[in-house]
């Protein structure tokens, strides 16, 4: 795969990523069941809402998980696959970064994922969760970087083969 096709796929994964920061990703609702069914909790949040919403209400550990995991993260790993698609002298050490911090891009995957199926389990009956666009798109980001870098480690080996001035 040429390097500016990797360049376009990487930056595919990062408007999945920025979809993913800020449209909803999950909907909570809570009703109560007397002879009619009465609406008493409905929320929609979004990662940056989230995180707007835990520093305003001073749940810092919280907080700062979401911040390190969902943004920081994704940040450095994107910058690192940057840096070894448009550096001429790209190492293997670049490679064994990314690869390293990838799969701690998946824990807000699974962290929604295991609150969604407990709240889906009807532990609560009257409570409902509904994963919303921005879980998919943020999703669907960690899994196309995921192939970004495998395909970037790929070409980085071909790369090592050719011989110099190819």
């Amino acid at each position: 795969m040429h390097r500016y096709s990797l360049v376009l796929l990487h930056s595919a994964s990062l408007v999945l990523l920025f979809l993913g920061w800020t449209q909803d990703m999950l909907h909570i609702s809570v009703s109560a069941n007397f002879i009619v069914n009465i609406p008493l909790f409905s929320e929609q949040r979004s990662i940056m809402g989230t995180l707007q919403s835990l520093w305003e209400s001073g749940n810092i550990f919280p907080f700062s998980l979401i911040l390190f995991f969902g943004i920081l993260i994704p940040l450095v790993k994107s910058a690192a696959i940057f840096v070894l698609l448009l550096r001429s002298d790209s190492s293997q050490r670049w490679y064994g970064f990314v690869a390293a911090i990838s799969k701690w891009a998946m824990a807000d995957v699974f962290a929604v994922s295991i609150f969604v199926a407990f709240i889906g389990a009807k532990s609560m009956q009257s409570t409902t969760a509904i994963l919303e666009p921005g879980f998919y798109y943020f999703a669907a980001y960690v899994l196309l970087s995921i192939v970004v870098a495998m395909l970037v480690g790929k070409w980085l080996a071909k790369m090592e083969r050719l011989p110099a001035g190819d």
